[in-house]
């Protein structure tokens, strides 16, 4: 019987093709393999390495009133490349980088800084998005930690963003608070590195070993549309905080809303 069912035609085709199956599969499954391995050889490779992508600088000192990092890079390519943005995570971040076109095997860096009057205590995890462009647009993103101490001298809000849409005189406050106690800390000198905005100080209160002075940030009137940058700049009579550093942001009007009769009032925030 058994004869018989391996003599059968059927029988041995049968035998046949579950033989040959796993090298018909295997054949299949190799030229697709280097399919893919061909298309991803094919693909243009990075322009730019950098020599890090996250700095950790722990914990710092109380009296620590910049803290920041130094990302380096390298044009590793034969390809011309154009830095077209650094975009911060954090309005509290001020990334520096002093060119933007960096030609093949060019070596590069920027600096990112921190001011750390107006930031709370505990872990930070910020990142800055590197936009550049060799062959195609291309987006690296590189991560800057730090762990901040109770700070005993606090400046709020820690970035400034005046919304500026129609005429009017508006004023918009920056309180600096020292819990540090039974030291004399006075602000001696306020100034605006913006030509839209004045700054002025106002009065100091002691309560309790807690002293609070205001700063009033005024924009007198309608700015030119679009987003003006610029720093509040506060000095002090302290050595360990000489200077600090409040981010403005005066966003003007587009140029449909300029051209509008209508009048509404400005916000803040």
């Amino acid at each position: 019987m058994l004869n018989r069912i391996l003599q059968s035609k059927w029988t041995r085709r049968s035998l046949l093709t579950l033989a040959t199956l796993p090298f018909v599969l295997s054949s299949i499954a190799y030229w697709n393999g280097s399919t893919v391995q061909k298309s991803m050889a094919g693909a243009p490779r990075p322009a730019l390495a950098f020599e890090t992508f996250l700095v950790d600088r722990g914990m710092i000192k109380e009296t620590e009133r910049v803290v920041g990092a130094r990302f380096r890079f390298k044009n590793l390519s034969d390809q011309t490349v154009t830095v077209k943005e650094l975009i911060p995570s954090c309005g509290c971040l001020q990334p520096h980088l002093e060119k933007r076109v960096y030609e093949p095997h060019e070596s590069g860096e920027f600096i990112l800084k921190m001011e750390t009057a107006g930031e709370s205590p505990g872990q930070k995890e910020l990142f800055v998005d590197f936009k550049y462009e060799d062959t195609m647009e291309r987006v690296a993103r590189l991560t800057f930690k730090v762990e901040l101490p109770v700070r005993r001298l606090v400046v709020k809000p820690k970035a400034l963003v005046i919304y500026q849409f129609t005429p009017g005189r508006t004023v918009h406050p920056v309180t600096v608070s020292d819990y540090r106690g039974g030291k004399d800390f006075e602000i001696t000198g306020v100034k605006s590195t913006s030509k839209y905005a004045k700054v002025e100080l106002g009065a100091l209160e002691n309560n309790d070993g807690l002293r609070q002075q205001k700063v009033d940030v005024i924009v007198e009137d309608l700015v030119p549309p679009g987003k003006h940058d610029g720093l509040v700049v506060i000095k002090t009579n302290d050595t360990d905080f000489p200077e600090l550093y409040v981010p403005l942001i005066i966003q003007g009007p587009d140029q449909k809303t300029v051209l509008r009769p209508e009048v509404a009032s400005p916000q803040a925030n």
